[in-house]
């Protein structure tokens, strides 16, 4: 009953998640920004970004942060005029994007261990030599594949329909990122076959041992 229940509940959250990308979508084709679109895109866009920060930050300055952006947000529509449809409703993918890729690039330079290293590390423990190389070019992989998503945006901005374009950031987007994740898992099966893994290896780091998943931001 319980394994039920809980695919129940991840049903329903997807259905949700893909309902809310779809409604966003549909504001986006419209190209017509009102308060309750903007708020549509940016309140949910926001709200994340404040819990991330205040696991970062804790949360009084990740408040303090927040409310700071969004009144300079408000003081800037106010004096220069509301801000460009595609603004507002391309910036969640471009931000987020954009973070996603500084979050695993950072961790290329010499000096630093490869997030994807630090993480195979957590869940396994000392690693192959071979293993080493491979989540270190896995990490690149992620840098690679969420800078190809920002430039996918740009250029089918600039040279697609806008319908187009609100697909690929609104729709497409999670769906790329699994299929992103399942052909890496499916390749490390095949290259690694006497390497026991799982797909969810990765969320055994957060939600089984929190003090691994310190040690990760801690890098």
């Amino acid at each position: 009953m319980q394994s039920r229940g809980k695919l129940a509940v991840a049903i329903a959250i997807a259905s949700a998640f893909f309902g809310y990308q779809f409604l966003i979508h549909k504001v986006s084709v419209s190209g017509h920004l009102t308060a309750i679109s903007a708020a549509l895109v940016l309140v949910p866009f926001v709200i994340a970004l404040t819990w991330f920060a205040a696991v970062e930050l804790g949360l009084r300055l990740a408040l303090a942060i927040t409310i700071t952006l969004v009144l300079l947000g408000l003081a800037a529509a106010e004096i220069f005029g509301p801000p460009h449809p595609a603004i507002v409703f391309g910036m969640p993918h471009l931000v987020t994007n954009s973070f996603l890729m500084w979050f695993f690039a950072r961790t290329l330079k010499s000096e630093r261990v490869p997030l994807v290293t630090l993480m195979a590390r957590s869940v396994h423990g000392p690693l192959t030599p071979d293993l080493e190389i491979y989540t270190r070019h896995v990490t690149f992989a992620w840098s690679l594949f969420f800078a190809m998503q920002i430039s996918g945006s740009i250029l089918l901005f600039f040279f697609a329909s806008l319908e187009n374009w609100s697909i690929f950031i609104n729709i497409l987007s999670t769906p790329l990122i699994v299929l992103m994740f399942l052909c890496e898992y499916t390749f490390r099966v095949l290259r690694f076959r006497n390497h026991r893994s799982s797909p969810f290896d990765g969320l055994n780091i957060f939600s089984s041992d929190s003090s691994a998943s310190k040690s990760i931001k801690a890098r």
